[in-house]
């Protein structure tokens, strides 16, 4: 395989030389032709772009992210990878950062600088493997712990030393001289804001991608929730489907009773390729990261033939921890094998002894645990991938800017070679008249194309924002007729930002508000979803909101709470309204965060629907071009469109400030109600009768006072405060959403009219430049043909033939690359 491999990558770098030296040769041929400005700049780039190409397949890199679903295991995957523990992999640990394994001889740690950054940023040299983690573990904890507080940019961590797969190229089947990085990427749990989404999808998308799965979350009761992460990390990360691998970790962790390991393998991999749309059943391999990560680092990076350069205690220290953490694999493997089993339980005992373990016996543990983990099956899947994809991810992306390049140099030079071909005056004379009507109606003729484009675009759009199911599916239809699908793609894609939105933050919201819940087990769900930071802003919010509304008596959609007006208590009312429109103003923030997550989670399928849209523009812009009254034999249609879409800028729409209105229906008012305000006491008199006890029966009566209270009545006056409940403040925060996805309609309409602005405005400029060097080409052969140009005639024949020879060239490079 490797020898395939360095077969076409010597073949490319020779194709490419060839290319750069007939190109040399051609200036030589005619410098004078090249010191047009049009023509010169456009040499100038390609000369840029070839060297850079040069020095990239000098030194070519094959590059793997590691993408893995909730604790997968990813990192310690990593580690068994490269031979050595330098991915952090307990737990919590990987929270947003971005690391980047680049083999080197070297040990160098290199933190990029970001802003606000609170971890040291810089690079170091001379640091052993513990070293390494450590410094990389401090920056990934200073990163989780700052960003509860606020947004930072996440740390780029690159670490240089020897990897495994470099060390030992027969596991990757690359030829010598051929780099290898890992990249290990956070989960979606930890990247929830938009830069650092973006800054990821930069690096997946020219990577090999290697997929992590977690044994005990296949089963029936979690497979579905286990396949919505997948698709979400796969397309939010923009992984790599056409060349993955999958890697189902922890199989060690299955029960006696549980199905065949076949039988969900077979199950997960039908379900998988209808998740994430793939042509294929993809590759799914059972794995145990841990007991390979143990061995393969008490063996360390070299290849098993060589010694290993791994100290005693190292060694030791992971073998301990292999016998400790893995036994349950290495019983079960040995269980019909006494020898082996002796033989292991030989090796403990020395481990546990701290006696020497020499690198034959290291080995043979090696051998067993790259059979028994799957290490050995995963690169032999590994080698057959690498062999499959290396010209797409090594090759070609070193050549695609030398591709553009040339494209708009050598249409150039055909315009000069085909001015030369006209033989007499009046032939030049009709072509510059011809090219002058272009100048002339140029301008006028974009501008016309430009708006009545736009005024479909503007009806189609103002369509979908329509609140009649029918009428929209009607627009959708007509528009996929008309070859729009892209149309559709971005109204599925505000729809499903609608449906994220009131799932993961405001059901989670309104239900902690209806039920009390715990402010910790809020900021849980809310993490998952949003960044630390944002979950605990929301969560520190509500409990303050919660608390205080506890306090309030429901009437219909109302909390309501009354005070008097003279009361010292009206105070409360004040903080119990601020406190619930903080709450209000950190929801917004955080659906406002959560919605911008999304669309960058789209990237990919917003960019397919505007290339749609840009292709349907230059096909109306042509005919700018092939109107009879303005076709010239002079072929400037394919050079006025080559380098539009190389110059067309790649970026996504962005919501501004204050987005989403939500409105709230806070209230206060004013009540009087009669009221006992005093009671006032008056004394009485009354006449009491008592007999005295003697023979003689006699009556007497005696004065008495006693205190009578008569109550005193009056207006009271009180003061009331209107809250809404916690039902209808999610219906106040949907609303917000409905009308903030009107404005998301008006936000894509506004970014889909600058980018065919932006086509319009290239394809002038370009038009422009090519007119203005087909004039300067005709008025020299105006020249030429008034001086007789027999020998000029010779010359330019010279130079066709030879830039025929480039072409060719240039063609059987691209042929090499499957590239049409």
């Amino acid at each position: 395989m490797s020898l395939s491999i360095e077969s076409k990558l010597n073949t490319t770098r020779n194709l490419l030389k060839q290319l750069g030296n007939s190109v040399s040769s051609l200036v030589n041929l005619s410098p004078e032709i090249f010191g047009d400005p049009s023509i010169e700049s456009c040499l100038k780039e390609f000369v840029n772009v070839y060297q850079e190409a040069v020095q990239r397949l000098e030194h070519p890199s094959f590059r793997i992210a590691t993408i893995g679903t909730t604790s997968s295991g990813k990192s310690t995957i990593v580690n068994a990878l490269i031979g050595r523990r330098i991915a952090p992999i307990e737990a919590g640990e990987m929270s947003g950062g971005v690391l980047t394994l680049k083999h080197s001889s070297e040990h160098r740690l290199a933190i990029a600088p970001t802003e606000d950054a609170v971890w040291d940023t810089g690079e170091w040299t001379k640091l052993n493997d513990e070293d390494l983690y450590h410094r990389i573990r401090t920056v990934m904890h200073s990163y989780h712990d700052a960003r509860k507080k606020r947004e930072y940019v996440a740390p780029q961590v690159t670490a240089y030393i020897p990897l495994l797969p470099a060390c030992d190229p027969s596991l990757l089947g690359l030829p010598e001289g051929i780099g290898v990085e890992l990249i290990d990427l956070p989960g979606l749990k930890s990247v929830q804001d938009r830069t650092n989404l973006a800054t990821i999808q930069k690096q997946v998308n020219k990577a090999f991608s290697l997929v992590s799965l977690d044994y005990m979350q296949v089963d029936d009761d979690h497979r579905k929730r286990l396949l919505e992460e997948l698709k979400k990390v796969v397309e939010y990360l923009q992984g790599r489907t056409d060349s993955m691998i999958f890697i189902l970790n922890r199989v060690d962790q299955r029960g006696v009773d549980d199905l065949p390991i076949s039988l969900r393998i077979n199950k997960l991999k039908a379900e998988i390729k209808e998740v994430l749309l793939l042509q294929e059943l993809p590759d799914i391999l059972p794995f145990n990261a841990r007991f390979l990560y143990y061995a393969q680092c008490a063996w360390g990076v070299e290849a098993l033939h060589k010694p290993s350069t791994v100290n005693q205690q190292t060694r030791l220290n992971f073998l301990k921890a292999m016998f400790q953490d893995c036994a349950g694999v290495i019983r079960l493997n040995t269980r019909e094998n006494r020898y082996l089993k002796n033989w292991f339980r030989d090796i403990e005992d020395r481990v546990e002894d701290n006696e020497f373990i020499d690198d034959e016996t290291m080995s043979k543990i090696l051998y067993y645990s790259l059979e028994w983990s799957g290490g050995r099956e995963l690169w032999q899947r590994f080698r057959l991938r690498v062999q499959e994809s290396f010209t797409e991810l090594v090759i070609l992306p070193a050549l695609v800017e030398v591709f553009d390049h040339y494209s708009v140099l050598s249409e150039r030079l055909d315009i000069l070679v085909q001015t030369r071909k006209l033989n007499n005056q009046e032939q030049v004379e009709q072509e510059r008249e011809k090219i002058a009507n272009i100048r002339q109606n140029l301008h006028k003729s974009i501008n016309k194309i430009g708006r009545e484009f736009k005024a479909e675009i503007e009806h189609l759009i103002a369509g979908l924002k329509t609140d009649k199911p029918e009428d929209r599916l009607k627009i959708k239809q007509d528009a996929e007729k008309k070859g729009r699908k892209g149309f559709s793609l971005i109204f599925d894609a505000i729809s499903e930002v609608e449906g994220d939105l009131t799932k993961v933050l405001i059901v989670p919201a309104r239900d902690a508000l209806k039920n009390n819940l715990g402010t910790f087990e809020l900021q849980d769900k809310l993490r998952e979803v949003v960044s630390p930071f944002l979950a605990e802003d929301i969560a520190r919010t509500y409990d303050n909101a919660s608390r205080r509304l506890s306090q309030f008596s429901c009437e219909s959609e109302y909390l309501i709470k009354r005070v008097r007006s003279d009361d010292d208590s009206k105070k409360e009312l004040e903080h119990d309204e601020r406190y619930v429109r903080l709450l209000y103003h950190t929801m917004k923030k955080g659906i406002t965060a959560r919605a911008e997550f999304i669309l960058q989670g789209k990237a990919k399928l917003f960019e397919q629907a505007l290339e749609s849209l840009v292709d349907e523009q230059i096909k109306r812009l042509k005919i700018c071009l092939s109107e009879e009254n303005l076709k010239s034999s002079v072929e400037l249609q394919k050079a006025a469109f080559v380098k539009l879409h190389k110059q067309l800028a790649q970026n996504l729409p962005t919501l501004p400030n204050n987005f989403f209105e939500i409105s709230d229906t806070i209230k206060q008012g004013n009540s009087r109600k009669t009221e006992i305000v005093d009671t006032k006491t008056e004394h009485e008199q009354y006449t009491e009768f008592y007999e005295e006890g003697s023979c003689f029966k006699s009556t007497k009566t005696r004065v008495q006072t006693r205190p009578v209270n008569h109550n005193i009545t009056a207006e009271v006056e009180y003061v009331e405060l209107f809250l809404p409940s916690p039902d209808l403040m999610a219906k106040q925060w949907l609303g917000g959403i409905e009308k903030g996805k009107e404005r998301l309609w008006d936000v894509l309409l506004e970014w889909i009219f600058k980018r065919l602005d932006d086509v319009s405005n290239i394809f002038e400029e370009s038009v422009n430049d090519i007119t203005g060097l087909a004039e300067r080409a005709l008025q020299q052969q105006l020249n030429v043909i008034e001086d007789g140009f027999e020998q000029e005639k010779q010359l330019w024949q010279r130079f066709e033939f030879q830039k025929v020879e480039i072409t060719t060239i240039y063609q059987n490079l691209k042929k090499e690359l499957n590239q049409n």
